[in-house]
């Protein structure tokens, strides 16, 4: 297979991930990017190796064969539809839209571009990159955990508390601490940021939810340099939620609980999980090990005794992207499994707006 010409849209902070990781990579190039800042994507082009810099996105399209779409999250649905209709392989940011009616017409389009076309599709979930949570997907799949009981996942920061990533009151942060225009008082902030990744990680694993609960708050923030509280800067309200707390309701009966917030003082960016079973449990914690988890699996059950797996290091989004345009085998996780993260954003949203009331999910597609 020739060697595939690869575009960025949106060149901030975290497509220069992109560059560097598909940089790494034999059998694709970066051929262009585009942004709409001036000059910015010229330097993005000028430190990543970018060919060309692209006039709009039009050109992008043409020029390449697959495109990573890294724009604030306001513009994944817009762009992904465009990338999707022009018959580009796409590689979207999470979340892959804002809103659930948006990640449905995604993910129509997808289904179609990859039933006519074989398009690829992916949402860079970054935490599928885990070694731990690739092996814990596979153990879950087996059987070996037994029917799931209970799952618990938790996702926790503390710039809110501390400087542990620099002031978090600064214009460089703001958006993570405002309700996007049009959104409710559940969206943004906290939920929608890192809120998806949490969902996708604790629901790949002990699956599918039918249901859920949700309560979201907003604190008063800090202000760095005063220590005192304040709830607006130069400003601009803020007003996002920053705790989260989800029950969930699987669709095979069992129960769990997701929590996320940025008030978790001691760590500076903590993923873990526990999924328990009536034949054994699993553990990871991602703060300590991407590629350790631990298991009490079978008779070790009866005595609560552990044993560490050392999992074989797997490939990242970026790779097994690649590899699916090269094979035409659709990898994890595709468009359809982004919608269906929005999903449970959207019911969320709903819960934490109706006063945690428990409410259904939606189809997403």
């Amino acid at each position: 297979m020739a060697t595939i010409k690869h575009g960025i849209i949106g060149t901030g902070g975290m497509a220069h991930a992109h560059a560097r990781s598909f940089q790494a990579i034999r059998g694709i190039t970066l051929h262009g990017c585009f942004d709409v800042a001036p000059g910015r994507a010229e330097a993005f082009a000028e430190k990543n190796g970018v060919k060309h810099v692209m006039p709009g996105v039009d050109d992008l399209l043409d020029a390449c064969d697959s495109v990573s779409v890294v724009t604030p999250d306001a513009f994944h649905a817009e762009l992904s539809l465009k990338v999707l209709k022009a018959g580009n392989h796409l590689l979207c940011e999470k979340p892959l839209t804002t809103n659930l009616a948006d990640a449905k017409k995604v993910a129509r389009a997808f289904q179609k571009a990859a039933d006519q076309h074989g398009t690829v599709g992916m949402v860079n979930f970054s935490y599928r990159d885990s070694a731990a949570f690739q092996k814990a997907m596979q153990i879950a799949a087996s059987g070996k955990l037994g029917a799931i009981r209970h799952a618990t996942g938790k996702y926790l920061q503390a710039w809110l508390s501390c400087n542990v990533w620099g002031k978090s009151i600064s214009e460089g942060w703001l958006w993570r601490q405002q309700v996007p225009p049009g959104g409710g008082k559940a969206a943004g902030g906290t939920l929608g940021d890192i809120g998806c990744h949490i969902l996708d990680f604790t629901t790949g694993v002990a699956g599918d939810v039918k249901a859920l609960r949700c309560t979201t708050r907003n604190f008063p923030k800090v202000n760095p340099d005063t220590g005192q509280t304040m709830t607006s800067y130069n400003g601009k309200k803020l007003d996002a939620n920053d705790s989260v707390l989800i029950e969930l309701d699987f669709a095979d009966g069992a129960l769990g609980t997701v929590e996320t917030t940025r008030w978790a003082t001691g760590h500076a960016n903590q993923v873990a999980l526990g999924v328990y079973g009536t034949e054994g449990a699993l553990e990871i914690d991602l703060e300590r090990s991407y590629t350790q988890l631990r298991t009490c699996l079978g008779k070790k059950r009866h005595q609560c005794e552990w044993d560490e797996i050392d999992c074989k290091p797997t490939p990242n989004n970026y790779a097994r992207f690649v590899k699916s345009i090269k094979t035409g085998h659709n990898d994890q996780a595709d468009i359809v499994r982004g919608a269906q993260v929005q999903a449970y954003l959207d019911a969320c949203e709903r819960s934490a707006e109706d006063g945690g009331k428990r409410v259904t999910i939606k189809k997403w597609v």
